[in-house]
């Protein structure tokens, strides 16, 4: 735990959004993230039960040896990243090792204990609509209890130094709401280049320790500047992904927009990742935290659960067409055990915010309570540079 952290009594949901505007290198960024939000990401960091148990597997001789190896894969791949983190733990005053257990997830908690079933939970449900009337993304924004309060939204220009371009980093232009010390783009956003997203987390039985953690992937994407692009960055060749998520895109380019959802999974014959992509012409997407294509073999328990009776809840539905649609269906609590947007106190899965996405009227509007019943606590503008 970092020096000066103290446990901070249990805050009820608060309606609000910060946001912080930057400019920067990829330190600088970062650095400037953990200043502001210093005391966020240290609250957060000291109540986070999960990282408890990152830090309990790092201590043992296993553990030490994939963050060393996880590490060493991330300083020839993504580098610049590394350096994002560095700042965000230089400007917040916390140790590098706690903020890298955080991107390291699943990969670092099961690595002494992977079995059926695995505790895995989760909840966030995306449905995306693209048809000459509307072009919406709606997504719940479902995690752990301890981060409700816990996250801001990054809006950032990046702009590499020298050396960081010549290890392959790009000038970036991007919106994303981030969990306390965590890199930005594991959850949802955009950016200037043309693409809208968000992300589900999966769960396949089976990782592979050192490899591209999830949260660099994503993290990479909010590079990408065409569908084609995103693609080779999901593929990873070379390394391939070391746990699972899915990740909903619409697209705007010259010729129009397009909706896409992409399951990723550990290819435990080679090193890339393992990609199904499915392309939405007419029929409304709809994804949870379940694969739903890819024949993988999952964990059991409460975020597979949870997936089945989320998407029953949905389907129950109309199929949506309309932003009006898909915000009812994403504000739906009718599940006694397990619901579209999680709000019961005693939950672990905690919904800590709901974003749409409106194309045509080019905003994100994030909601703190379930959006059918309340009004965006934020309408943020959607920029593109196309």
């Amino acid at each position: 735990m970092a020096e000066g952290n103290v446990v901070a009594e249990k805050l009820n949901r608060r309606r609000a959004v910060p946001v912080i505007h930057l400019q920067g290198s990829h330190y600088d960024v970062g650095y400037d993230v953990g200043r502001v939000f210093a005391s966020v990401i240290k609250n957060f960091l000291a109540n986070y039960e999960n990282l408890r148990d990152f830090e309990k597997e790092y201590k043992t001789d296993v553990g030490r040896e994939v963050y060393d190896r996880t590490l060493a894969n991330m300083k020839l791949r993504y580098p610049y990243y590394l350096k994002e983190i560095q700042g965000v733990a230089d400007g917040a005053k916390v140790p590098f090792h706690q903020l890298f257990l955080l991107q390291m997830d699943d990969i670092i908690g099961t690595i002494n204990d992977n079995h059926v079933p695995r505790n895995d939970t989760g909840g966030c449900s995306s449905i995306g609509v693209n048809n000459p009337e509307s072009g919406i993304l709606g997504h719940t924004e479902d995690a752990f209890s301890e981060t409700l309060n816990h996250f801001y939204i990054m809006s950032a220009h990046i702009i590499p130094t020298p050396e960081d371009k010549e290890n392959g980093a790009v000038e970036e232009q991007f919106m994303s709401l981030c969990y306390a010390g965590h890199m930005p783009g594991y959850t949802m956003g955009y950016n200037h280049n043309g693409l809208v997203f968000s992300i589900n987390t999966l769960s396949p039985l089976v990782l592979k320790p050192g490899n591209t953690p999830r949260t660099f992937i994503t993290r990479a994407l909010l590079a990408a500047k065409s569908f084609s692009d995103a693609e080779n960055i999901l593929r990873d060749e070379g390394l391939g992904i070391g746990n699972g998520f899915s990740v909903n895109m619409l697209w705007t380019d010259a010729w129009g927009r397009q909706l896409y959802n992409v399951e990723v999974a550990p290819d435990l014959k080679g090193n890339k990742s393992l990609l199904n992509i499915h392309k939405y012409d007419e029929e409304p997407l709809v994804h949870c935290n379940i694969y739903q294509r890819l024949h993988v073999t999952e964990v059991i328990g409460p975020i597979i659960d949870s997936s089945e009776s989320r998407l029953e809840a949905i389907h129950k539905y109309k199929p949506p067409q309309s932003r009006g649609e898909v915000v009812d269906i994403l504000s739906d609590t009718a599940g006694k055990k397990f619901q579209v947007f999680q709000e019961k106190p005693d939950s672990i899965i905690q919904t800590i915010a709901a974003g749409i996405f409106d194309l045509d009227q080019r905003t994100w509007s994030i909601y703190i309570d379930k959006p059918n019943k309340s009004e965006p606590v934020a309408i943020l503008p959607i920029t593109f540079n196309i």
